[in-house]
């Protein structure tokens, strides 16, 4: 039945670029023995290689941690690794340890600028939203929910769960395929032949094509027809996923799910998911809590799965406590507006206190107001840079969200039983946690009139998965598989409104317009008219100007084109839009770490843990190629895996290379006590860079033509080594390696270790809390041990974290040295 780790991993799987409509799978009964409905027969032909029993390797356990017993003059913890008492000179010196250039200097010698009172509007939106949506008093825009649209938000956008996808021979048909009927039941489930992954053998919300138990004590009970805005259903009924659909309905005849589906009983019998209290299984995430063959909370809700206990859903900044969170989407309380709930209309009254300040305490970990929020701000002055944070229409944002159906996806953290707030790994986790911070930061300002950038938040990812597909719509714009095609000409279209709509990309040329491009190959096939002028932050630091796409996963192959049959449907001339610029400019752009949250480094002393001795030359674990196109990587990875296994480097070298499988044991121990860690692509960036110095592990970068993070600011050669792709340099790495001195292995180990903290990304409080809490934890474990780190020892543990200086902080000073290229100087 469900299992939803493995429906996460779908995405992973190579699907067809060719096919007329994108493939989305849907586990099958026999999904535990590696069957997949219709990619089977389509891995084989890619399983190039399998991983070999010899490739299994065992490190030595456990490892040995660098401490001895407290001695009578002890001061471990009494030396912060990031001391405060020097002068201010050397305080910055020491801040701006191993920069390029002045960028740092020039942020911290800034002259600060005086604080200033709250900008509101006061423009009236057409028909109040009719009651849907909420009105943007800056500009008098509707910002609407899923289910609407419109100037006034009463027109119905639907997206219903459906059967297929739309006839490609109507080019540019916009009415969604529903497989929905009057009662929101199915139209057939044993007559109308088809499959999308959101069809529903259940009652489908076709605001959001989420699928619910459609009988059944559990079942769903929509609100009265005609009932008053956001009225809430009567039952809010449990989930049923893909894999949770009935193979049969109760005569036995056979249903759409087929073979991928699960038993009338097992989810309408009397014991069963949709009727049975005890049939639900307890939120993914949280280890022990039900079993594998239970359908379960993959929604963002509380156990038992069936709406009947409130818990929180994610929303950017919980809406500042000023709104209502509906999975994603902010509902802001009367004269409140802004996608974040942030600002309170102009002649309104006073600001009423926050739900986090009253009745909502649990809110308080995770929302920060920024100052340009407060009537009276903490302190008077404030720091440049200065960023807008455009509240751009909820298509490009928070439908996203409310589209995803899934609790752990597109999110980098979320809530959990008990209203309590857990951190994801979810890989494009950046999305959504650089929006957040963009919006919770004392760099925001609210007057766009002053602002020295402007940020442009999309969810281009959370849209690739699981959105896309999932039934039939949104689409940007024919309705095929080249995921690349809809990102752009979603680019585009924002693009359009941001010239359309607002005076101030026209007003500098975009030159000032900050874009996030967090997905495999980067701003690659950004729309060259977005692209040019625009700062880009991406992980993909690709240089070569005539490039075309390295993915194995195709599609995101940006080089290809969408059949013949799609040649009328607009924008799939995207091919043309997108030539003409490199991947990524140093000149006006920047490679940013990937998101890595604390739980993800645990055994690193930049969390506080005692250093481990570093017995391992050069590690890597993860994808190794097998099952993959010949080109993922470049070949370089899977060049490296054999050579590794063919020439027992382990055995010889302490090389230890290979996947999850074959080289099991806790893999932030693992790099913790490694030398050097290998940095190699994958489909395009891959966060090894993060992985190794956040460890303190020594990057072995693998990549010709390609900046790492932060490479174009901050001193790389100083802390890495970097080997050509060629054979020759691959086949010798453990002899560069082993040449490598002790000397020279700590001295590039105390660069790192003056720059590892810019990084990670820690100024949300929520992670702030964590990273604390971790570093006491280590602390008070010492103490109580009656132990105390190797004086000798080149990682001491952090004791002070220099929040500051964390990644957003580069962020932010870098942009502050970026503002005279802004202005045309």
């Amino acid at each position: 039945m469900f299992a939803l780790s493995k429906l996460r991993a779908m995405v992973a799987m190579l699907l067809s670029a060719s096919a007329l409509a994108p493939i989305f799978l849907c586990e099958t009964t026999s999904a535990t023995d590696g069957g997949w409905r219709g990619l089977t027969s389509g891995l084989r032909s890619l399983l190039h290689f399998e991983v070999p029993d010899s490739a299994r390797i065992s490190l030595p356990y456990p490892p040995k941690v660098l401490v001895k017993p407290t001695g009578p003059d002890a001061d471990n913890f009494s030396r912060p690794h990031h001391p405060h008492d020097l002068d201010p000179e050397a305080a910055l010196r020491r801040r701006c340890a191993l920069v390029k250039g002045t960028w740092c200097g020039e942020f911290l010698r800034q002259v600060r600028l005086p604080a200033r009172p709250v900008p509101r509007g006061s423009k009236e939106c057409p028909n109040a939203c009719s009651g849907w949506g909420n009105c943007n008093y800056d500009t008098g825009i509707c910002e609407c929910p899923a289910g609407h649209g419109g100037d006034d938000c009463s027109k119905p956008v639907k997206r219903p769960c459906a059967h297929g996808h739309r006839n490609i021979s109507n080019p540019n048909a916009t009415e969604p395929v529903s497989s929905v009927g009057p009662d929101g039941q199915d139209i057939g489930p044993t007559t109308v032949k088809g499959w999308t992954a959101s069809r529903c053998f259940g009652f489908c919300d076709d605001d959001v094509a989420a699928c619910y138990c459609g009988e059944g004590r559990y079942r769903r009970i929509p609100a009265p027809p005609g009932s008053p805005p956001w009225t809430p259903p009567v039952q809010h009924g449990r989930p049923l996923a893909d894999g949770c659909q009935p193979a049969t309905d109760a005569t036995g005849a056979r249903t759409f799910a087929g073979g991928a589906g699960t038993s009338w009983d097992d989810i309408y019998g009397p014991q069963g998911f949709c009727n049975a209290p005890e049939k639900a299984a307890r939120q993914a995430g949280r280890e022990g809590e039900g079993s594998p063959d239970e359908c379960g909370c993959f929604q963002e809700v509380a156990f038992p799965c069936d709406g009947s206990v409130p818990m929180e859903t994610t929303c950017m900044n919980q809406c500042s406590g000023h709104g209502e969170c509906h999975f994603g989407f902010c509902r802001c309380h009367k004269f409140w507006y802004g996608s974040d709930c942030s600002r309170k209309k102009a002649d309104s009254g006073p600001l009423e206190p926050a739900l986090h300040e009253g009745e909502r305490p649990w809110l308080r970990p995770v929302v920060a107001i920024p100052p340009a929020a407060q009537e009276v701000p903490a302190i008077s002055t404030r720091p440049r840079p200065l960023i807008y944070v455009y509240d751009v229409p909820p298509e490009y944002t928070s439908r996203m969200l409310q589209y995803r159906n899934f609790g752990d996806t597109c999110l980098w953290r979320r809530w959990y039983n008990g209203n309590h707030t857990g951190m994801n790994s979810y890989t494009y986790g950046i999305e959504t946690l650089l929006h957040e911070m963009m919006l919770q930061s004392e760099h925001r300002t609210f007057d766009p009139e002053e602002a020295d950038f402007f940020h442009v938040p999309m969810y281009i990812t959370c849209y690739f998965w699981p959105i896309m597909g999932w039934s039939d719509g949104p689409w940007w714009h024919a309705p095929n598989g080249l995921r690349v095609m809809h990102g752009a000409n979603m680019i585009s279209e924002l693009h359009g409104w941001l010239q359309t709509k607002l005076p101030y990309w026209n007003r500098r040329g975009g030159r000032d317009h900050i874009w996030l491009m967090a997905h495999d190959e980067g701003a690659c096939w950004m729309p060259k008219a977005v692209y040019d002028t625009s700062i880009v932050l991406t992980h993909w630091g690709r240089l070569d100007p005539d490039h075309t796409s390295n993915t194995a996963y195709l599609q995101d192959n940006y080089t290809s084109k969408p059949e013949a049959a799609f040649d009328a449907w607009r924008g799939v001339d995207f091919g043309d839009r997108i030539k003409g610029h490199p991947c990524y400019d140093p000149n006006k752009d920047l490679v940013i770490p990937a998101f890595k949250n604390p739980n993800q480094y645990p055994r690193s002393p930049l969390l506080g843990a005692p250093p481990l001795e570093r017995d391992v030359l050069l590690f890597f674990r993860g994808d190794v190629g097998a099952g993959r196109l010949p080109h993922y990587s470049r070949g370089i990875r899977q060049k490296l895996f054999h050579l590794a296994n063919k020439h027992d480097w382990y055995g010889r070298f302490k090389i230890a290379i290979g996947t999850g499988d074959s080289l099991k044991g806790d893999y932030s121990e693992q790099l913790a006590r490694s030398k050097f860690c290998l940095v190699a692509p994958g489909d395009g960036w891959s966060p090894r860079a993060e992985d190794a110095i956040l460890h303190g592990c020594i990057p072995v970068v693998v990549m010709d033509g390609v900046q790492a993070v932060f490479e174009s600011i901050l001193d790389w050669d100083s802390f890495s080594i970097r080997i050509r792709e060629d054979d020759a340099a691959l086949e010798a790495l453990p002899q560069l390696l082993s040449a490598v001195s002790p000397e020279r292995l700590a001295h590039m180990q105390r660069h790192l270790s003056r720059v590892w903290h810019r990084f990670a990304y820690t100024q949300t409080p929520f992670i702030k809390a964590a990273v604390e809490h971790t570093i006491k934890g280590y602390q008070h474990k010492l103490e109580k041990a009656r132990e105390e780190v190797l004086r000798d020892a080149v990682f001491q543990p952090v004791s002070q974290y220099p929040h500051a200086d964390d990644a957003f902080g580069t962020i932010m000073q870098w942009l502050y040295h970026r503002i005279p290229h802004t202005r045309g100087a």
